[in-house]
């Protein structure tokens, strides 16, 4: 089925507003509504004021979201009677995004660090275990569900507008100085939490439940980047997450 009968055989959910903005697609910007011929328009994302300017708070996964919908979801898969900016629609489709992105990147990065740059002779290091690959990839696999369920919630903060992450250079004070110490200040952030949050997981409180999964792996592979326990591996990614919350910071450069 073509985009354009995909559109004619939901019209009424053609015509659905976004709770979020529409990336600045031709394609997606002349959106029509079949039966009208009314031009659609986006609903102007919320914004806040930092030091009297406004910011945009959006995040990078509206973009995500609005492409997803057009091209998938809205024509083919959920009723036209459920708008795009219902939160529980825009929780279902967060997950999946998430954990099919997820996969797609562990697959791919890993197999071609695998292959490409690890060294295999390390492979022969008696530490190295029996089925130590295929067993990587069986921890990864069962645990990035469960890291994305909270990882998701925090999406659907940010699509919803509750970040501080913002579009447009002219919206920050002092433009691209404040974006290039935003940036230096986003890296200071999380390499330092994530190094208290690594230390505090190797407090003998939580190590062995949470932690020392992950450091079975005596010499791993490329494949056991996300072979940790669920909570401990979204607990080091959590300061990504936060830092939007807290600070003011261009989309493009968190993602």
């Amino acid at each position: 089925m073509s985009l354009a009968s995909g559109w004619l055989a939901a019209p009424a959910a053609r015509s659905v507003r976004l709770g979020y903005a529409l990336p600045d697609f031709g394609c997606l910007a002349d959106r029509r509504d079949p039966q009208s011929g009314t031009a659609w328009a986006p609903e102007e994302p919320s914004r806040q004021l930092v030091s009297g300017r406004p910011i945009l708070s959006r995040a990078k996964m509206d973009l995500v979201l609005s492409i997803a919908d057009y091209y998938f979801f809205t024509p083919y898969i959920y009723p036209a009677t459920w708008p795009e900016d219902n939160i529980f629609r825009q929780a279902i489709t967060l997950l999946i995004v998430t954990n099919l992105g997820a996969f797609i990147l562990y697959f791919f990065f890993a197999t071609l660090s695998y292959y490409f740059v690890y060294d295999h002779l390390l492979m022969k290091h008696p530490q190295f275990l029996k089925n130590q690959v295929s067993r990587e990839i069986t921890h990864s696999v069962q645990s990035m569900p469960w890291m994305s369920i909270p990882t998701v919630l925090l999406f659907l903060l940010e699509v919803r507008g509750y970040s501080r992450l913002y579009d447009g250079i002219g919206e920050f004070p002092y433009g691209w100085f404040q974006l290039v110490a935003s940036v230096l200040s986003f890296l200071f952030f999380t390499d330092m939490l994530i190094y208290w949050i690594h230390r505090g997981l190797h407090h003998k409180l939580v190590y062995k439940r949470l932690h020392k999964p992950h450091h079975i792996w005596k010499i791993p592979t490329p494949f056991a980047s996300h072979a940790f326990h669920p909570l401990d591996g979204f607990l080091q990614s959590l300061p990504y997450h936060i830092y939007p919350f807290i600070f003011p910071l261009h989309k493009t450069s968190w993602a």
